[in-house]
């Protein structure tokens, strides 16, 4: 059991430590994407523990400075991605606008009946399948986004033939003649867990921004159901007035 003596040294210890790495940062000694001292290296400069420093660097995380890479140690957080959620979104064409470099990973497709919610978003027939894609998505080199998509077969016949670790937008546009007319998101903070988290270099339970996609095209007809599950410190929303 910790005394009060002891419990004010440790917090003022991971105070001291967080603020070190903030000056670092916010001076430009630790530059975006740069590897933070390892865990090791700052027990032993700042004589601490191993639980204090983790504390710190936990603190940092938490306020978007510094980012985890699951065995690689901690980096710092380049400039979050300015994200207007309502208006309609191509992350490759949003990440290369801001000087970002994108990539997408493909984790999984499958032909599914799907979630009850992604069936009545998608108003499809009792018999038809929804394709569900999985994917990862970086920004220069890091994991940021983790999503699940769901697209009725009929209206994407051979769709899982495709190339689908680029812009889906540009290949629905491309091959399937389908213009996103309009979309319709809701936001909300949620955790990740399991696969998602470990994607994500997160631990289990890790806060995350979620947003649920409808996207729409012509008269509003329904064509793409999402749940994208962002890491809270890689995107800041921007939302105009109009």
């Amino acid at each position: 059991m910790h005394t009060d003596s002891g419990l004010k040294k440790m917090l003022s210890a991971n105070i001291e430590i967080r603020d070190y790495l903030a000056g670092l940062i916010k001076q430009s000694r630790l530059k975006q994407n740069e590897r933070l001292p390892s865990e090791r290296e700052l027990v032993e400069q700042f004589k601490s523990t191993r639980i204090t420093v983790r504390d710190a660097l936990s603190k940092l995380e938490s306020e978007g400075l510094i980012y985890r890479s699951n065995r690689r140690g901690w980096f710092v957080s380049p400039p979050r991605l300015e994200y207007d959620p309502s208006s309609r979104v191509n992350f490759y064409l949003l990440a290369e606008q801001q000087q970002r470099t994108p990539a997408t990973e493909l984790i999984s497709q499958k032909r599914i009946k799907g979630p009850q919610v992604a069936r009545t978003t998608l108003a499809v027939a009792a018999d038809e399948k929804l394709i569900e894609l999985v994917r990862l998505r970086s920004l220069d080199g890091r994991p940021v986004l983790y999503e699940f998509i769901y697209l009725p077969e009929s209206r994407f016949p051979e769709l899982m033939k495709k190339d689908l670790e680029g812009s889906l937008t540009t290949l629905m546009q491309r091959d399937y003649n389908v213009e996103i007319t309009h979309e319709d998101n809701r936001i909300c903070v949620s955790a990740v867990y399991d696969q998602v988290a470990d994607a994500l270099s997160h631990i289990n339970g890790a806060p995350c921004l979620e947003i649920r996609r409808i996207r729409y095209e012509g008269e509003r007809k329904a064509v793409e159901f999402d749940i994208e599950h962002w890491v809270h410190s890689a995107i800041e929303l921007r939302i105009p007035s109009h």
